[in-house]
């Protein structure tokens, strides 16, 4: 087997294994349905990966990396800070198969504190920093407040906000009207507060 041909297989196992685990999670996927799926043996499943829980975290750790790109795309686009969190907030609503909470749910509960760790250094790389860079070059350019020392924090907020909410907008995919409204509210929210600006109102 050739080194194109072992990249294929790869490719085909962490395909089919990325179906059946967003979909159903960790546990409720075994290997004989992945190898089933994916018309494979469980020798070759496990020439290129020791066990389920290799797996899992190289089909998590891959979509992470995908989910990456999409996101510093999203940021090098022409726009406003404001314009780019829309745009980014919209996408993980209409896309996203799964929460961060759920699945960092399932590597916490059913993975090895190394590949626990693997996933979270993915998470930082891909995710996180691509979103610190971009609440960095707002305050950099005066269209958000200027507190470098809280660049994690605010980006915290922000994916915490969007992964709290996912489960709420879900059943919206089908109505974009409705889920343009919604992901415009959340980025004010975010942005601006709910607050009453320049209120006169006494407590």
């Amino acid at each position: 087997m050739d080194q194109a041909e072992r990249t294929d297989t790869a490719k085909l196992i962490l395909q089919h294994a990325s179906l059946l685990f967003l979909k159903s999670g960790y546990a409720a996927v075994s290997i004989s349905a992945i190898t089933n799926a994916a018309g494979i043996t469980k020798p070759t499943l496990y020439h290129y990966f020791p066990d389920k829980e290799h797996l899992y975290t190289a089909v998590i750790c891959d979509c992470l990396e995908r989910t990456g790109k999409e996101i510093v795309a999203g940021i090098e686009r022409k726009g406003t800070v404001r314009e780019k969190l829309f745009h980014l907030a919209y996408g993980y609503f209409l896309y996203a198969r799964m929460s961060i909470s759920t699945f960092m749910r399932d590597v916490e509960e059913h993975l090895h504190s190394c590949l626990v760790e693997k996933v979270r250094t993915t998470y930082d790389l891909f995710i996180v920093e691509p979103h610190c860079e971009l609440i960095r070059r707002g305050m950099e350019s005066g269209e958000l407040e200027n507190h470098p020392d809280q660049v994690r924090l605010f980006t915290d907020i922000w994916l915490g906000l969007l992964d709290s909410l996912s489960a709420h907008v879900f059943y919206m995919r089908e109505d974009r009207e409705k889920l343009l409204e919604t992901t415009e509210m959340i980025v004010s929210v975010f942005l601006d507060g709910v607050s009453i600006k320049n209120s006169n109102v006494s407590s």
